[in-house]
């Protein structure tokens, strides 16, 4: 061989199962990560289990994505659409499906059984009847519902990850079928010390097999997507506070409102905009009137462009219950914004008290007075800012994280 000629090293093959592409924390931290990987080593399929998701034409061009079987997304009994799914069971002649798929829904609607356990007990009982994939892999990863399991039972991989993106304990899983799918696993990825600690102390057998990969944040992806900054209307002496969350009695938009209440009340000119949307709205709505703050906290809606909103208001504020590792809050500090969230388990690990955000209580009025510190306190915006400005918790090398993985 000549020594002009290149040498060709046959790439890494890596799967990646997700289970929709809505717009998303652990979607857009795919996103990102795919945007920071070496396509001249990895080969890069993903798999979306319920296709049409907003986020899929915005993925890096060298990404692949599987075309999945209806019978598959079938069998993951979708929420939406479920007569349509019910309709493909029928016409590929899985009558045994049917009939489980419908015992299935009926024991959710009629007896309030939990959704999500329904479907793992569906998916556990059927998954020989669906076709395996064609193609072998190196590194395959399941994110979110029912991914893992697709890779354990329909993937040939040479290592299998399942991605732990939030608190384990909330999810309101069985344990016991999740803990036999993990037995087939290689290890676990997670989006935070706490939720490995978390997630590891629920699986035992899943110790020291768990690794931390923090999220990303897709700068290519806002860079090219559009903005409305007319929607945050800034006036003088007004200071202006965002958050952006799904509206969730997890999320603690009830905090945010009480915190505004109380800012209200004792004359701070304040608005505060929430960015998301959620089953929980209707109720939001209803509080939000029953306070009074029809023009001091403005609901927003779904919006596409988070960061460039984050950039455009003067605090951030993060009510959360509870968290895996919040993308909104990684986004605040990245632009450096002064920022407030609540105690939630995992927070330390984005926020450290006084430096940069201020961490509240999990209360309307101890939200309300970290706001009013910030607020009053010029200095300790800036300081607050400056040492959030540029933060990136995510590895810079994540095709050397990926073949490390290959190699251990």
């Amino acid at each position: 061989m000549r020594g002009d000629e290149l040498i060709k090293v046959e790439k890494k093959k890596l799967l990646f199962v997700i289970s929709n592409l809505n717009i998303g924390g652990p979607q857009k931290s795919l996103l990102a990560l795919l945007d920071n990987i070496d396509y001249d080593i990895f080969d890069v399929d993903v798999c979306v289990l319920r296709p049409d998701g907003e986020l899929a034409s915005f993925f890096n061009k060298n990404v692949n994505f599987i075309d999945v079987s209806e019978l598959l997304t079938a069998a993951t009994l979708p929420s939406e659409n479920i007569v349509y799914w019910l309709k493909v069971l029928l016409k590929q002649g899985q009558y045994h499906m049917f009939t489980d798929a419908i015992i299935s829904i009926t024991r959710h609607i009629f007896l309030k059984r939990n959704m999500n356990q329904e479907r793992q007990k569906f998916w556990r009982k059927h998954a020989n009847q669906l076709p395996k994939f064609s193609k072998e892999y190196d590194l395959s990863f399941g994110i979110l519902g029912l991914s893992t399991y697709v890779i354990v039972d329909l993937v040939s991989s040479m290592k299998k990850f399942h991605w732990v993106r939030s608190d384990v304990r909330i999810l309101n899983r069985n344990t016991e079928i999740d803990g036999e799918y993990y037995n087939f696993l290689t290890g676990a990825l997670a989006v935070s010390k706490k939720c490995g600690e978390i997630f590891e102390n629920m699986y035992p057998h899943m110790r020291s097999k768990t690794e931390v990969f923090y999220n990303y944040i897709p700068e290519n992806f806002y860079n090219n997507i559009s903005f409305d900054p007319s929607l945050i209307k800034k006036h003088d002496g007004e200071t202006t506070i965002l958050t952006v969350t799904r509206l969730d009695p997890l999320k603690g938009i009830e905090l945010a409102i009480e915190a505004c209440r109380i800012l209200v009340n004792e004359g701070i000119n304040i608005k505060w905009y929430v960015l998301g949307n959620g089953k929980y709205r209707k109720k939001v709505e209803e509080l939000i009137k029953e306070k009074g703050l029809q023009n001091s906290f403005i609901l927003l809606g779904f919006q596409l462009n988070t960061l460039e909103f984050i950039k455009n208001v003067d605090i951030f504020v993060h009510p959360s219950r509870t968290e895996g590792k919040s993308n909104a809050v990684d986004e605040a500090k990245f632009v450096g914004k002064p920022i407030v969230v609540t105690n939630y388990d995992t927070v330390s690990e984005q926020i450290e008290n006084k430096v940069t955000g201020l961490v509240a209580d999990m209360s309307g009025k101890s939200i309300a007075s970290a706001l009013k510190r910030i607020i009053k306190d010029e200095e300790l915006q800036l300081f607050l800012a400056k040492n959030c400005l540029n933060s990136k918790d995510a590895s810079e090398q994540v095709t050397e994280d990926f073949l490390k993985l290959i190699k251990e």
